[in-house]
């Protein structure tokens, strides 16, 4: 297994996400109901998928083997940033939903911060994926260091619940994507 191209796979996964949490949004928008579980799935998918298991693959094992590399510093810097703001999103999407079982309640903030998650994920992404190619065009990761790396995220992937956990998760992924609001 290669490390970055490993990390470029979930990019994919995770813009999958992007494209449930962005047309969630606009259904609430156009308040058009949304099962509040399938919100509540999105932000698991959110602090599980993303963030506990890629996010830390990045900031534990990749950012640090190639900071000092190519001047790539100012970039992983901006990234962790980055990684903070969404962080900070889900924290305030998971707020919002916590109020959301009151029907006097807005979906307006719901929707902001479903719209503004997707759209950070956009963003981020695909500066990530442009900086991936740029550490494998490069080729300043050499053989041990990709099979440390692996390691690593394997050990990313037993703190999180395993295999099955990562799978269940690209699951709910997939069962976001058959229902019918996503239509």
């Amino acid at each position: 297994m290669d490390a970055t191209a490993d990390l470029k796979q979930d990019h994919i996964d995770i813009r999958r996400l992007k494209n449930i949490a962005q047309r969630c949004s606009d259904k609430l928008y156009a308040n058009t109901d949304v099962p509040i579980e399938d919100i509540k799935i999105i932000s698991v998918i959110i602090e599980e998928f993303v963030d506990h298991f890629h996010h830390a693959k990045e900031e534990k094992a990749y950012f640090p083997e190639t900071v000092n590399r190519n001047n790539f510093s100012e970039d992983i810097r901006r990234f962790l940033i980055e990684h903070e703001l969404g962080r900070r999103i889900a924290r305030m999407l998971l707020r919002e939903l916590k109020t959301l079982t009151d029907e006097a309640h807005s979906k307006e903030p719901t929707a902001r911060f479903l719209k503004s998650y997707a759209v950070f994920i956009t963003e981020h992404t695909s500066k990530e994926d442009e900086f991936l190619d740029l550490v494998s065009e490069s080729k300043i990761i050499s053989i041990e260091e990709n099979e440390l790396l692996v390691k690593h995220y394997e050990t990313c992937k037993n703190q999180m619940g395993g295999k099955e956990r990562v799978e269940e998760m690209i699951k709910l992924i997939e069962y976001l994507e058959g229902r019918d609001w996503m239509k």
